[in-house]
């Protein structure tokens, strides 16, 4: 039974091998081969040399598992995973704001050392990034993809917050290693996402913070009810950023902003939902010269008990 999971798990990897292989042009895969020492692949189309490439990698795990001997070292590299129950190998982008992604990505340690491989010399020099391609579907041909950026991140953070330039268009995200000379080595990308054209209003979701029984805001009118002949309970809570900077400079965070004052201090408050959620904050120069963003990831649990009996009353 172990001997079978551990085949599965090399054929999902194989293919999730092959299809970072397929995104590639011919002239990369062309690299790869020569770095790699694939004998004949200078005439080799890409299908060929994308199948020379997945049958040397095979090999090199099929050896890796045969090996006998005594007790093997472990993996040269640490996976990540910032996605709970998922896969090795996922990134997931989601729309936190008309303006802002976020991407959680789990990578296994085998992942790594794959890339580590086809990367050769150059794997010292690559930088770990998230590029964001927008999604272009033409009616008249095949859908296509247009970079616009790359974002590099912390590979062991397992998320972070991507801008977008235009809302309400598709977008998708490919997590990957960037080497000078424009080369990138996709270890997975998302599904396509878009985000609303307009921001949240504001005021339907202070109101969702500051009026509603903690913990639930969906309760039915008798529980509420049943509250009442009790205890009344409601608690409020609100995020504060604050901290200090260059004078004059303008803080943003979501639909908030504040000018820091002489003496470089800031604090801006913001209503705090229950859940997880991501609030992308900018700080622009007074003279507009510089601007430096900042991803907030907050997670709050609050849930109302129902109501227990004091010591007097039993």
């Amino acid at each position: 039974m172990v001997g079978n999971s551990n085949g599965q798990t090399t054929r999902s990897r194989g293919r999730a091998y092959r299809q970072s292989l397929q995104d590639k042009t011919r002239k990369q895969l062309a690299q790869l081969a020569r770095r790699q020492g694939i004998p004949g692949w200078h005439p080799m189309r890409k299908a060929e040399l994308i199948d020379a490439l997945a049958d040397a990698a095979g090999r090199t795990n099929g050896s890796r598992h045969k090996a006998v001997g005594t007790k093997s070292p472990g993996p040269a590299h640490a996976g990540v995973n910032g996605v709970g129950g998922q896969r090795d190998d996922v990134l997931i982008a989601k729309p936190v704001s008309s303006r802002w992604l976020s991407a959680r990505w789990n990578v296994s340690p085998e992942m790594l050392t794959r890339a580590e491989s086809a990367l050769g010399s150059d794997w010292h020099r690559a930088k770990m990034v998230l590029r964001l391609s927008r999604i272009t579907d033409d009616n008249e041909g095949p859908t296509s993809e247009s970079r616009v950026r790359d974002t590099v991140v912390k590979l062991e953070t397992g998320e972070c917050c991507v801008e977008i330039d235009q809302p309400g268009l598709p977008y998708r995200l490919h997590l990957g290693f960037s080497i000078p000379g424009g080369e990138f080595f996709a270890l997975s990308h998302s599904d396509s996402v878009s985000t609303p054209r307009g921001p949240r209003p504001e005021e339907s979701r202070r109101a969702s913070t500051s009026t509603a029984p903690a913990g639930n805001s969906l309760r039915s009118a008798s529980s509420l009810e049943q509250e009442a002949d009790g205890l009344p309970l409601v608690i409020h809570t609100d995020l504060v950023v604050y901290g200090r900077t260059a004078p004059e400079t303008l803080i943003e965070l979501e639909k908030d902003s504040v000018r820091v004052g002489r003496d470089g201090r800031f604090e801006v408050r913001l209503p705090l939902e229950n859940g997880r959620q991501f609030v992308p904050a900018t700080a622009t120069a007074g003279d507009r010269t510089s601007q430096r963003r900042v991803a907030l990831a907050i997670e709050r649990h609050l849930k109302l008990l129902d109501p227990e009996p004091t010591e007097e009353q039993v």
